[in-house]
């Protein structure tokens, strides 16, 4: 049975400077709070406690019908299960055995023809044969360096399908880290909502017996009822998002949808010095935006694919001109003929040379070499505009994950206190009867809109990790 996924894994801990808010490149993490929760209370017990006596969460009995024994994976196997197992992946891995076949059939010679005569007749005269015999063998000779051109352009075929294939796993490994997130986040969600919709359960309860006791008015009840309904659709929802969530990543590591996946680097995503391959660490400043540009440059997978297309189609210019030339057909063999001489039939027999040459008179492989000299010149213009893309890739993820790491921080700094302080005063005023009911359901609400809008921050914040990554076209070292 997988671990249990906890929103306190995800909740602010400690008091630790923004830059490893930003720094995590696994799925989800959450740092420190600064501000009221940075006094070292602990969010999730307030979350799960601290806002009412006795435990809030829910038995088992109490949850929707739901996967409980789910697979843990974690998001270095997703990775790695990805590169092989991606039905994308597999697919474009038969274009490398196709392309090894190319260039095998690229280098191959013209088989020998053999070539044999006979004739049926009667002898007739001296002068006209009656049965002639002929065997040879005719040899196709490749002019112009065809075979060297064709293995040329089939080698160059052969890389450009291989960065071909080192482009798409590197898609599909942004798509992964990107799954991992939003199903870590669908998790994190619902451990929420069930705590959420406990404590709104305790204030129907409450809403209830201080109707009976004559405290307040029955539209109070009314309005708790209605809360809890609403958290129990909000409830259901997140049960279908941990679902899809799951369902999306299956896809992505080519096993059965049916599977139902839970994160299993739980404590990866507690922001930590502790050094994994998915974290960096949190001391680690923000990498240099020159250096991931001259990164992009030397190792991203689509730019060297299109590079190799101008390669792969100035091969298969000089092909084209090569084709233009024409080959020779050389046979040679030995013939024997019958006839008749006087009352005698006679044999003479001899030797014969052929060549058959075409004569480029009327086509002389023109429409393939104008269109070998097009394709190369599209292929330079799209090397041209992939290097403008690069640039603009890399600044607007590495714009975008500045804007994620400003809006975690203000999430931290201001919404997350402050959501926490509304809810936990709300609350007391109307255990106090100092306000009504309406207050504190929408503190809570508030609470759990901040949360969950919190969790799509850091999934953007993730979101935009791997799409820089992918802009770089590599993982970046910490």
């Amino acid at each position: 049975m997988a671990k249990k996924f906890s929103l306190k894994s995800l909740l602010p801990q400690s008091r630790l400077p923004m830059w490893p808010l930003l720094a995590v490149s696994c799925a989800i993490f959450i740092g420190a709070p600064a501000g009221a929760a940075s006094d070292g209370e602990d969010v999730f017990d307030a979350i799960t406690s601290g806002l009412s006596p006795g435990s809030l969460r829910p038995g088992p009995s109490d949850r929707p019908n739901h996967p409980v024994n789910r697979v843990p994976v974690s998001l270095t196997a997703a990775f790695s299960t990805s590169y092989t197992q991606n039905p994308s992946v597999v697919a474009a891995l038969k274009n490398l055995d196709i392309a090894k076949a190319q260039v095998r059939t690229a280098g191959a010679r013209p088989n020998p023809q053999f070539a044999m005569q006979y004739g049926f007749g009667t002898p007739y005269t001296e002068a006209i044969a009656g049965n002639t015999q002929q065997i040879g063998a005719n040899q196709l000779v490749e002019m112009g360096g065809k075979r060297a051109s064709r293995l040329r352009y089939a080698r160059a075929n052969y890389v450009l399908s291989e960065y071909q294939l080192a482009d798409l796993r590197y898609d599909v490994r942004s798509a992964v880290r990107k799954g991992y997130a939003e199903l870590a986040a669908a998790e994190a969600n619902i451990e929420l909502v069930e705590n959420q919709r406990a404590l709104v359960q305790r204030l129907s309860h409450l809403a209830e017996a201080k109707y009976k006791a004559g405290k307040c008015e029955e539209v109070e009840v009314l309005q708790a009822k209605l809360a809890v309904d609403q958290f129990e659709t909000l409830r259901n929802s997140s049960y279908a998002r941990l679902r899809q969530a799951s369902i999306e990543l299956d896809y992505l590591l080519g096993y059965n949808p049916n599977l139902d996946l839970d994160v299993e680097d739980n404590g990866l995503f507690k922001l930590s010095t502790k050094r994994t391959e998915l974290v960096p660490p949190p001391d680690q400043p923000m990498p240099d935006l020159q250096y991931l540009l001259d990164q992009a440059f030397a190792d991203r997978a689509d730019l060297k694919s299109a590079r190799q297309q101008v390669v792969t189609t100035t091969s298969a210019i000089r092909l084209a001109k090569a084709q233009a030339i024409p080959d020779v057909l050389v046979g040679s063999g030995y013939v024997f003929s019958t006839y008749k001489k006087s009352a005698h039939v006679r044999q003479q027999d001899g030797a014969y040379l052929n060549i058959n040459v075409d004569l480029p008179i009327f086509y002389r492989h023109q429409g393939e070499i104008a269109a070998a000299k097009a394709a190369n010149k599209q292929a330079q213009d799209q090397a041209a505009a992939m290097v403008s893309r690069v640039e603009v890739d890399v600044r607007a993820a590495y714009a975008k994950l500045a804007a994620a790491r400003v809006n975690i921080a203000q999430y931290q700094k201001n919404l997350i206190p402050l959501a926490l302080n509304v809810v936990r005063k709300a609350q007391d005023s109307y255990e106090n009867d100092k306000s009504d009911l309406g207050s504190a359901i929408v503190a809570q609400q508030q609470f759990q809109n901040t949360f969950s809008s919190y969790f799509d921050t850091v999934v953007s914040y993730q979101n935009s990790w791997a799409d820089l990554e992918t802009a770089i076209g590599k993982k970046i070292d910490f």
